[in-house]
C-alpha cells in the first residue's frame, strides 16, 4: 500500500518540489540514526508527504540545511534538519515496511529476504516507539481476520488501515489532533487501502489472493469487468472518500503555507485514482 500518495508535478510549485525532497533526504537521515543504514532502503515518499503535513498541523517549522549524504557526497543538498516528527515518521516507516513484508510473505508462502532486511530496524524503532508497534500490529491483525472472514465490504475492509492512519496523527499531534484532521489521515488512509485493492485486482484475482472489490463483486473476472459493470459504485468509494477527505482539509487549521499539501491531496489523489482506473478503461 505504498506509492500512491503523490504530487501532480505541472502545478507543484518549485519551493514544494524543494521542500518535499528536504524532508525526503531528512527521513532518510532519521531512518538510519534511528534503525540503522539498512532500513534506509524502505523510504517512501508517501511517508515524507506525512512528515510534511504532520509538521503544519503541528506547527512545527521544517528548518532546511544544505549538507552532504552518503548518497550524494560531492554535492551538498537540501536536507530537513530531523525532530521529533520527523523521527517519529521514520519509525513509522520502519515499521510499515517490516509488515508489509511479512505481509507480502504470507500471501506468497514463499521466504523473502525483505522481513529479514526491515527486523533489525523495526526493534529498534518500536522500542523507543512502542505505541505505534501496536497500532500496526493490530491493524495487520484486524486486516488478517476480515481477509479470513472473506470481508466483502470494501467499508469494512479498509477501515483497520484508515484508523491506523488517522491513529499515528493523533499521536504525533497530541492536542492539535481534531476531527478534521481526523478526516484528512482516516479518510486518505481509506483511500489508499482501496486503491491498492483496485490496482491489484487483476493479480489478486490470478493468484487467489484476498481483494476486497473481488469478493464485493464475484461477476467481475478482470478489472476491465469490474468497472465495465460497476463504476458508478466503485468509483462510489472513492469519491465518498475523497469527499471526506477534502471536508477536513478545508476546515482543518494549517499554521504554514499548505500548496503542497493541496497539491497532492485535492489535485493528486483524484489524477492517481484515475490512473489506476485508466488501465482498465482502455482497451
Amino acid at each position: 500500500m505504498f506509492g500512491y500518495v503523490r504530487t501532480d508535478d505541472p502545478y507543484l510549485y518549485k519551493k514544494d518540489d524543494v521542500l518535499y525532497g528536504a524532508v525526503y533526504c531528512g527521513l532518510c537521515k532519521s531512518i538510519g540514526k534511528l534503525c540503522g543504514q539498512i532500513a534506509r532502503f524502505g523510504l517512501t515518499y508517501d511517508v515524507a508527504f506525512l512528515s510534511v503535513l504532520l509538521h503544519n498541523l503541528a506547527d512545527t517549522d521544517v528548518k532546511i540545511k544544505k549538507q552532504r549524504c552518503a548518497a550524494h557526497w560531492f554535492k551538498r543538498r537540501n536536507i530537513a534538519v530531523p525532530d521529533n516528527i520527523s523521527e517519529q515518521m521514520a519509525a513509522v516507516n520502519v515499521i510499515l515496511c517490516y509488515y508489509k513484508a511479512v505481509d507480502d510473505r504470507a500471501d506468497t508462502g514463499k521466504k523473502n529476504l525483505k522481513s529479514a532486511v526491515f527486523s533489525k530496524g523495526y526493534r529498534r524503532a518500536v522500542k523507543k516507539y512502542p505505541q505505534f508497534g501496536k497500532a500496526v500490529e493490530k491493524c495487520y491483525l484486524s486486516l488478517s481476520a476480515l481477509e479470513k472472514n472473506e470481508c466483502p465490504s470494501p467499508d469494512m475492509a479498509a477501515d483497520p488501515f484508515s484508523v491506523l492512519a488517522a491513529e499515528i496523527a493523533r499521536e504525533v499531534l497530541g492536542g492539535k489532533f481534531d476531527e478534521n484532521v481526523k478526516d484528512i489521515f482516516y479518510f486518505l488512509g481509506k483511500w489508499i487501502y482501496l486503491l491498492d485493492a483496485l490496482d491489484d485486482f487483476d493479480k489478486d484475482r490470478k493468484s487467489g489472493n484476498y481483494n476486497v472489490f473481488a469478493l464485493a463483486y464475484p461477476d467481475a473476472h478482470d478489472g476491465k469487468q469490474l468497472l465495465r459493470l460497476h463504476r458508478d459504485e466503485v468509483f462510489g468509494f472513492f469519491n465518498s472518500a475523497f469527499f471526506r477527505l477534502k471536508k477536513g482539509y478545508e476546515n482543518a487549521k494549517f499554521y504554514f503555507n499548505k500548496d503542497l499539501a493541496e497539491n497532492v491531496l485535492i489535485r493528486g489523489i483524484p489524477k492517481r485514482t484515475d490512473a489506476v482506473a485508466k488501465k482498465y478503461l482502455t482497451d
